[in-house]
């Protein structure tokens, strides 16, 4: 049985749909307590909301290690933690001013802040994978929902910016005659992948209850 965390009220309608995918699973806030709920034999913790390096769920690293601890200190069964959020494998390069000159220092991943501490507590970490570009893993990720279907796309790319491969890989699947009529972003993702062989793109997409068969084990 999984125990499904919403990060936000807007994440609430998708996190139910999720639900219904998996058995009438339970769906309560990220923000809130953890509950004892032995009776259940919750042995999943998935947690769903917006995210980047800095925080997930509104919560930071530190506050989400907590936070999952709190939950298996009263389900003792929960062996495994998912992560379903954009860029959440993907580290940021921050720039800041100092004395006159620019430095840039780079921020780790939100996995890598928390899968260490998680799988001291002997918990498998999963999320949405990094995806490869040449040579090397790509450096941005979006989650894209459709609620009117209850599909989602998943797109990884390099680039300096997130604009100059992974936004125009959604726009091809979002401006696609397809999407435009159904709103369903399998429908269109089939399309685009199949047409557009020479992408510098990932493109994964579903339904709500292939969502999670998308999450990767973190080493």
């Amino acid at each position: 049985m999984i125990q499904i965390l919403c990060g936000d009220a807007g994440h609430k309608a998708r996190c139910t749909a999720l639900s219904g995918a998996n058995g009438g699973a339970s769906v309560a806030m990220a923000s809130g307590p953890a509950f004892d709920k032995k009776v259940m034999r919750i042995d999943t913790l998935t947690f769903w909301g917006h995210g980047d390096s800095s925080t997930f769920c509104g919560l930071t690293a530190r506050d989400f290690v907590k936070k999952v601890k709190e939950w298996k200190k009263w389900n003792p069964t929960i062996n495994t933690v998912e992560i379903i959020t954009c860029n959440s494998r993907h580290g940021t390069e921050l720039s800041q001013r100092v004395n006159g000159e620019i430095e840039k220092s780079w921020v780790k991943s939100y996995t890598d802040q928390v899968k260490r501490d998680l799988q001291k507590k002997k918990l498998t970490v999963k999320a949405l994978p990094m995806g490869m570009g040449i040579g090397s893993a790509n450096r941005w990720s979006i989650l894209k929902y459709s609620g009117t279907t209850n599909t989602w796309l998943y797109i990884t790319a390099d680039g300096a910016k997130d604009t100059d491969a992974m936004w125009p890989g959604v726009y091809k699947v979002e401006e696609h005659p397809t999407f435009v009529t159904s709103k369903s972003y399998v429908t269109a993702g089939t399309a685009v992948k199949a047409a557009d062989k020479l992408r510098q793109y990932t493109i994964d997409f579903g339904t709500v209850g292939q969502l999670r068969d998308a999450l990767v084990v973190l080493a």
